[in-house]
């Protein structure tokens, strides 16, 4: 059966390959001659007029929207910085959420690796190291509750053989002694017996939840890892997808496209404006509220860090940090404090790190 299946299959795609090689404008003529026999062919008899083949123009549609027009029209802003803002989306990945900006007016947006790629993060790995840490956790609970339910078993099989044994002996003052020692070891047992049916009960449960938990996360993470498509929101509130196309091997930054559309964008800045003290803001989308500025001033430089005193929440990751004049210093990345939620600085990497990461893709206009 497969060899004649695979014959099929065979002449199928000869009969398919030899239709598809036939001139794309040939055609069958029928004519008839003098005797009145008629004729077909895929030659044209002498002497007759083939027309000129048409080709129907499509109606074609414009190669970009123009989505900076859309939204300069629509918000209106009055200042550099509301122009910058523009420029400025929010981006929802599997496992994390985050912003981004237009760096470019074909479409290019950077971001942070973590925000499109949180697996590859250091984050990431010690959720995973947790997630292992609980299950071995849980594996030790589990051979603590058949011991002890074993042990259980064990004490339930010698009061039956103690009941058994008061059972047959005569009613005498020694029978009293042991019905009342019976019935403390029986008491003791239930007591146990109960502790350990609420415990494992309690234990069971949160396994459950660990186990959904889990299960959840490694989907999630699946996704996360094959994930090349995005969803972007754009000031307006409109949703586009926007592509992965590259991601640094040095550095927490990545670099997607939406594609057909003429964007708004945000332009480096020189770095001889970039001094201590200068005032920036950070644009983005924290804690779920799209489209929110927070303002300091740049406190120094560490390698290939901004630092500032601008309030970085989680969600503002990827977003720019701009400069009064409405251009951009650097992508928002980290926060260090030395309390979890307390004050402390920001990192925004330079913006010069990213052109030399995605060079091949973005330059400086």
């Amino acid at each position: 059966m497969k060899n004649i299946a695979r014959r099929i299959l065979v002449l199928f795609f000869l009969f398919l390959a030899s239709w598809l090689s036939f001139p794309s404008m040939s055609g069958v003529y029928k004519y008839q001659d003098e005797q009145g026999g008629w004729h077909f062919t895929d030659k044209p008899p002498l002497g007759t007029e083939v027309p000129e083949a048409r080709v129907e123009e499509k109606e074609t549609t414009p190669a970009s929207i123009d989505l900076a027009e859309k939204l300069h029209e629509k918000n209106q802003p009055d200042t550099p910085i509301e122009q910058a803002s523009l420029a400025v989306v929010a981006i929802q990945s599997p496992l994390a959420n985050g912003s981004g900006f237009f760096i470019s007016d074909d479409g290019y947006i950077l971001t942070n690796k973590h925000v499109v790629k949180p697996t590859d993060t250091a984050q990431w790995q010690a959720l995973q190291d947790k997630l292992t840490e609980t299950k071995n956790a849980y594996q030790q609970a589990n051979k603590v509750f058949r011991s002890e339910g074993a042990r259980l078993d064990e004490m339930e099989e010698t009061l039956k053989d103690y009941r058994r044994e008061i059972d047959k002996a005569d009613d005498s003052y020694a029978k009293r002694v042991e019905e009342a020692e019976y019935k403390l070891l029986m008491s003791r047992y239930l007591g146990h017996k109960r502790e350990y049916t609420q415990a494992k009960r309690a234990y069971l449960s949160r396994r459950k939840e660990y186990e959904n938990a889990r299960r959840e996360f490694n989907v999630q993470s699946s996704f996360a890892i094959l994930r090349k498509d995005f969803k972007v929101i754009l000031k307006d509130g409109a949703e586009i997808t926007a592509r992965l196309i590259s991601v640094s091997g040095k550095s927490d930054l990545a670099l997607l496209k939406v594609d057909g559309y003429h964007t708004p964008f945000i332009q480096p800045a020189d770095n001889e404006s970039l001094r201590q003290g200068v005032r920036v803001f950070a644009i983005g989308s924290p804690l779920g509220i799209k489209d929110v500025m927070t303002a300091g001033v740049i406190a120094g430089f560490k390698d290939e860090y901004v630092i500032t005193d601008v309030t970085v929440l989680p969600g503002s990751s990827g977003g720019p940090l701009v400069t009064d004049a409405g251009k951009v210093a650097g992508i928002n990345s980290i926060r260090v404090s030395q309390v979890l939620g307390g004050e402390g600085f920001g990192g925004a990497i330079s913006i010069d790190t990213a052109f030399t990461e995605f060079g091949k893709y973005i330059k400086r206009k």
